[in-house]
């Protein structure tokens, strides 16, 4: 795979030429300006790495998001690819908008490849997509945001964070994209419930992925002490139940996951914020199993992409090392709540409003 990115990263400027419209949706509602229009371009020089005695770990090369998209009030919680387009999902879209008007943020993928690929300090262009969520947030009892996203098609499907139960409840909708792709609408109809597998306080299913026509959601807390019975929701297209499916018993927080690849495999994001007592590991088997990064053996942070695999509609962790990323060496824990696969050369991340927002690339270096 570092063949792969080296390649990549040699590709000829003629990527920069691309055309990189952000097909900007006009709000005329929304107290957000208009993003801007000249190409994005790179901040930094590629990534580099960390060796370690047993993981190599990965630097994240930040991707400048323009103002007002890097405030820390949109506090992102998810990414999907629709299509060509990157969905970045606010947990609450209607924050910064405008007499209730609410929105995601769009990149699209040419204009990411362009950015990579040269070394300029402009933010990238992004654009707008109208959201209409059928009033679900202003319905749903103790409702604390969107958690996680997915397109299937015209379809897309999420998933809902509230504080309705006892004390957590999850919940699980789909909606349509409209033929020209500039507005997304939820139908209140189809929700269903997600039932919460802790009583913890601010845990829910924050991931979900769809595969041949059934939709899986993970809760975010599955390691063996705090939820040894760990499995992931299964639906139809329609949303009507299916019977559970197993899901790994993975310690800390498991925050989005990637689309499905063709052989069946994807990616989840793995986290870990030292305050979060309740999760703390006595025992890692996958740092049992395949070692620590340099910078984590000195740290009680967690963060990693981890390689799933699903057949026939088993889920199962695959037999590879864990992608770690470099920790900060100030000490901050950047709270990664969104993740994608760029093509074959890696990831997207983005963070919520911990310590920052944060944007950025993470070369698959294994």
């Amino acid at each position: 795979m570092k063949n792969k990115y080296d390649r990549f990263m040699a590709l000829p400027l003629i990527l920069a030429c691309v055309a990189c419209s952000s097909h900007l949706i006009e709000t005329g509602s929304s107290t957000i300006d208009a993003a801007p229009t000249s190409i994005s371009i790179a901040t930094d020089l590629p990534a580099v790495t960390v060796k370690a005695d047993s993981l190599t770990e990965a630097e994240v090369r930040e991707i400048k998001l323009p103002a007002p998209y890097d405030d820390t009030r949109m506090e992102y919680s998810s990414m999907a690819w629709m299509e060509d387009t990157l969905v970045l999902l606010p947990q609450y879209p209607r924050r910064l908008g405008k007499d209730g008007s609410a929105f995601l943020v769009t990149i699209q993928k040419e204009a990411i490849l362009a950015y990579l690929n040269l070394d300029n300090k402009a933010p990238i262009e992004t654009g707008l997509l109208e959201f209409d969520d059928g009033g679900l947030s202003e319905t749903l009892v103790g409702f604390e945001g969107f958690e996680a996203i997915a397109f299937s098609g015209e379809q897309v499907f999420m998933t809902i964070e509230t504080s309705g139960g006892n004390p957590m409840m999850g919940y699980l909708v789909s909606g349509l994209v409209d033929n020209a792709r500039q507005s997304i609408r939820l139908d209140p109809g189809t929700i269903v419930p997600l039932l919460p597998q802790t009583d913890f306080r601010n845990a829910s299913d924050e991931s979900l992925i769809v595969e041949n026509g059934v939709i899986y959601t993970f809760f975010e807390d599955n390691g063996a002490v705090v939820n040894p019975n760990s499995f992931a929701h299964a639906f139809d297209i329609n949303l009507d139940p299916l019977a559970d499916s197993d899901f790994p018993g993975i310690e800390f927080r498991v925050t989005d996951a990637t689309e499905i690849q063709p052989d069946g495999s994807f990616w989840v994001m793995n986290y870990f914020y030292p305050g979060d007592s309740h999760l703390k590991a006595k025992f890692d088997p996958l740092v049992e199993r395949y070692g620590e990064g340099g910078t984590h053996k000195r740290s009680d942070r967690v963060e990693r992409i981890l390689r799933l695999q699903i057949e026939d509609g088993s889920l199962r962790l695959a037999d590879e090392a864990p992608l770690c990323l470099s920790l900060t060496p100030d000490g901050s824990s950047r709270n990664w709540e969104g993740l994608v696969r760029l093509d074959d050369i890696g990831f997207l991340a983005i963070t919520d409003s911990f310590p920052t927002t944060i944007f950025g690339f993470i070369p698959d270096l294994r």
